[in-house]
């Protein structure tokens, strides 16, 4: 992610050399001094009355002159900093370093505050914590402010203290629920967490299919004569499914797999049905989706372009990005105040493409679906081109690669709610990328704090709150749950620390993505001011096996962050769009 203005990235660069996490980094010399902070957020949290101490480690700083500086005063000019704060509020200091070759400054955030109490964040699936009686539940959650005096946590069932650790293995023999209370105090104050757990006889196993886009009503779907659905359901609980799917009611014989590729021969509807038993105890599940078989060839969906058609999208219908610090920023216009809708969200997102500013996509999986007014054939070229913001340069670069997907509006009726084909790049097949990738990101439960998440490949980490971009939340405001996944495809990172400066570089792919210069790179490069755009052929399409899909012509398209990942203090990777355009029409 990165701040899109190459003009202001380079006046701020003149004075900063690790600039804010988007702006182009300007090297003042090879052995120029480099700051390593104690805090890789650049936040401090402090109480009124109680001494902070900020202690960073530094490179090429042995003969270096250290100033801390607070609205222009001189503070400190010692290696590390202390001061005690009588008052509350949001303090900023820069710290600069100076030697013979250079300087690096970083701007620091203080939030003083007259209290601290313990914050509690506890991963809770959708549909709630549920265990199966006699089995173990592990209950871990993350705490902030531990280090605040007298800390303590306890763990209360039915009012009776279970356990002081941070971490509480739930286990009963008995069907019901369960109230749990988490209770963590401090010096500063206590904090209550209720949470509830559902003991079952056996877990509620579920078989579910993906809709095209989370507001999507259906999940039906729609293709030509000869043209392959892939069907893959979505599990939870199971540990050891068996499979068997069926058409119109009648099993298709050896279809035991996860995966049923299913091709009518002629138009209609099917009814296609999977049957998942947990192999342990037996227990089945079935779930069922329509798969409609459009009458006549694609060409008769086809929107042919007019003189009155835009060469550049002209509807948003879904933005949903993953956590990231441009999430929520008020002051990037269109979103006043926090009663933010999903409609709210499109209307911003389309506002700003439409006049190429920036609509960045948050963490991994985050995306925005666009339309056109028209369809955008297929002419074996580079059929359409979106702008993003990446560059290279002496001290590196940064690219953050979005997956695009597009899709033909099948059906007809105008919405995004057809079969998505990813277009292939450089990364395509590799052993490194992994299709159907799965995160979920969780409501923090306190303002200003980082946003946890978990994959489907057993990991977990954070998109990190920071010091540059201070709305309260990361979390988008417009999503209702207190968790959302995101599944699409993951690349493998290209993101590494330069030894010699420890500046970071996010390389470049080779092609086929979004925000990244790779050699379909069409439209220069934001370090120097051209503009930067990828440009992408329809004939690149895929089915989910690899194989190549036959278009003509698309009508939407979907750009998803590809990548999970952090570059230090910079914070998380992720994709911005500019414009989407046809390059057909001049």
């Amino acid at each position: 992610m990165r701040i899109p203005s190459v003009t202001l990235c380079v006046l701020l660069c003149t004075f900063i050399s690790s600039c804010n996490k988007d702006d182009i980094i300007v090297d003042n010399g090879t052995l120029k001094p480099i700051i390593i902070l104690d805090n890789v957020s650049g936040v401090y949290n402090v109480k009124v009355g109680k001494e902070l101490s900020i202690s960073p480690t530094y490179r090429n700083a042995d003969d270096a002159l250290f100033s801390w500086t607070i609205d222009g005063k001189l503070v400190s000019n010692q290696k590390a900093f202390s001061h005690t704060w009588e008052e509350a509020g949001d303090v900023f200091i820069t710290l600069r370093v100076d030697n013979e070759n250079g300087y690096a400054a970083e701007e620091l955030k203080v939030e003083v505050k007259d209290l601290l109490p313990p914050a509690i964040n506890l991963f809770i699936p959708s549909k709630g914590l549920k265990v199966q009686k006699g089995h173990d539940l592990l209950l871990a959650p993350e705490i902030a402010n531990q280090d605040i005096g007298d800390f303590k946590i306890e763990w209360l069932r039915n009012g009776i203290v279970v356990s002081d650790k941070l971490t509480y293995i739930f286990n009963e023999e008995n069907l019901g629920s369960y109230p749990i209370t988490i209770r963590a105090s401090n010096e500063d104050g206590l904090t209550e967490e209720e949470l509830e757990i559902e003991v079952v006889e056996n877990m509620p196993y579920s078989v579910s299919f993906q809709k095209p886009y989370y507001n999507a009503k259906e999940t039906t779907k729609f293709t030509f004569a000869g043209r392959s659905v892939f069907l893959k359901p979505q599990l939870e609980y199971f540990d050891n499914p068996a499979f068997q799917w069926a058409v119109n009611g009648k099993a298709v014989e050896g279809a035991t797999e996860p995966l049923l590729i299913f091709t009518p021969e002629k138009d209609g509807e099917y009814l296609i049905s999977v049957v998942v038993t947990e192999e342990e105890n037996g227990i089945s599940v079935e779930s069922k989706i329509r798969v409609v078989c459009e009458p006549g060839a694609q060409s008769s969906r086809y929107r042919a372009a007019n003189t009155s058609s835009s060469a550049y999208s002209t509807n948003v219908f879904e933005f949903l990005p993953a956590p990231g610090q441009f999430v929520n920023e008020t002051n990037s216009g269109g979103f006043k105040g926090d009663e933010i809708t999903f409609n709210a969200a499109n209307q911003y997102a389309a506002e700003r493409l439409a006049n190429k500013k920036y609509v960045s996509l948050g963490s991994f999986g985050g995306y925005v679906i666009v339309g056109f007014d028209h369809s955008i054939p297929n002419k074996g070229g580079y059929d359409f081109a979106i702008q993003g913001n990446a560059f290279l340069s002496d001290q590196g670069g940064s690219n953050e690669p979005g997956i695009v997907w597009v899709m033909q509006d099948v059906n007809g009726n105008g919405l995004p709610d057809d079969e998505w084909y990813e277009l292939k790049g450089s990364e395509t097949g590799n052993g490194s990328t992994i299709q159907d990738y799965e995160v979920t990101y969780y409501r923090p439960a306190s303002a200003h704090s980082n946003v946890y998440w978990t994959d489907n490949l057993g990991n977990s980490g954070s998109v990190d709150y920071n010091s540059y971009h201070q709305q309260s939340s990361y979390y988008p405001l417009w999503m209702n749950q207190e968790s959302y996944t995101l599944t699409g495809t993951r690349l493998l990172p290209k993101n590494i620390q330069i030894p010699s400066s420890g500046f970071w570089n996010n390389q470049a792919y080779e092609w086929g993505y979004v925000d990244n210069i790779g050699s379909d790179c069409i439209g220069g490069d934001s370090y120097d001011g051209t503009g930067q755009m990828n440009g992408f052929k329809i004939s690149n399409a895929i089915f989910k096996d690899g194989t190549p899909v036959k278009l003509e012509y698309i009508d939407f398209i979907k750009v998803q962050c590809g990548v999970l990942a952090k570059s230090g203090p910079l914070g998380e990777i992720s994709t911005e769009v500019f414009s989407f355009q046809d390059l057909n029409i001049k």
